[in-house]
This record gives C-alpha cells, sequence and structure tokens, in this order.
C-alpha cells in the first residue's frame, strides 16, 4: 500500500525526523496519519478526547474574559506501523510562535482505524494560529483561518 503524504518538508536534524506540511496536507507521527482540515472560533466547546468517546466535559469562556476557543479539526488514520503507547498532547502556535495546551488528550488511538478529533485550544481573542504539532510533527493551519 502506497501512502501519498502532498507537500511534504523533510528535514534531518541531530538524528530526528522533523515534518512539517502546509494546510490540508499530511503528516505521519508515529505510525498515525494527522491532517489539519479546519480552524473554528467559539466561546463553548466540548472537550472530548480523541477518539471520541464517553467523555462529555465542556468547556466555557466566561463573558468578561477576553478569550475564545480555537477549535481545530484532525483527522486521523492509524497504519499498520502504529506500535501502541502514549500519543503527547498537540500544542497549539500562533504567528508570534506563543505555545497554548490543550485540555484534550489522545486514547485509545488504536480502537478505530480512522476517526475525527476536535481539539480546543483557550486563545486571546483574533489571536492568528499557525500551526499545531505534536512534537516534531507539524501541520501548517495559517490558510484554514475563516
Amino acid at each position: 500500500m502506497k501512502i501519498r503524504i502532498p507537500r511534504l518538508g523533510l528535514v534531518i536534524a541531530l538524528g530526528f525526523v522533523v515534518v512539517q506540511a502546509g494546510a490540508d496536507d499530511t503528516v505521519s507521527y508515529n505510525g498515525l496519519e494527522l491532517t489539519a482540515k479546519s480552524v473554528s472560533r467559539s466561546k463553548r466547546v466540548s472537550l472530548q478526547d480523541c477518539p471520541p468517546g464517553e467523555n462529555i466535559v465542556r468547556g466555557v469562556i466566561r463573558p468578561v474574559e477576553d478569550n475564545e476557543f480555537a477549535t481545530i479539526q484532525i483527522d486521523v488514520k492509524v497504519l499498520p506501523t502504529f506500535e501502541g503507547g502514549d500519543v503527547p498532547k498537540p500544542l497549539l502556535y500562533d504567528d508570534a510562535g506563543n505555545e497554548y495546551k490543550t485540555a484534550q488528550s489522545f486514547r485509545d488511538v488504536d480502537s478505530k482505524e480512522t476517526y475525527t478529533c476536535n481539539f480546543s485550544f483557550r486563545v486571546p481573542k483574533g489571536t492568528k494560529v499557525s500551526r499545531i504539532a505534536i512534537e516534531d510533527a507539524s501541520l501548517d493551519i495559517s490558510s484554514l483561518e475563516k
């Protein structure tokens, strides 16, 4: 089976493979194929883990806060090369290089072959997001902003 990863830049530095992809491209991370599909903004979000399961926790921005949630939709495909183990939480970066964390986690990632997840990050209103990353695997999401 041949896997096509379009417009992929690959850099090898200090023994690590750093993979970066443009918007709507695909990146591989330890046997997972990840594709960023959209960026949306909201004051209320579901904080389900990935893949979505029984967790029904919600995130809410209070009216007095000058924040919003930036939610990144990611399609996940579990490849035959996936060996199991924990997958770190993704991090979101803005144009200035600031890092944002999510409360959501990857859980039972090999329970389904393919699924879609939404990762939400609390950011200041109007923050221009640029990429989402899991360790060295990074997806450019700057063109997905609506």
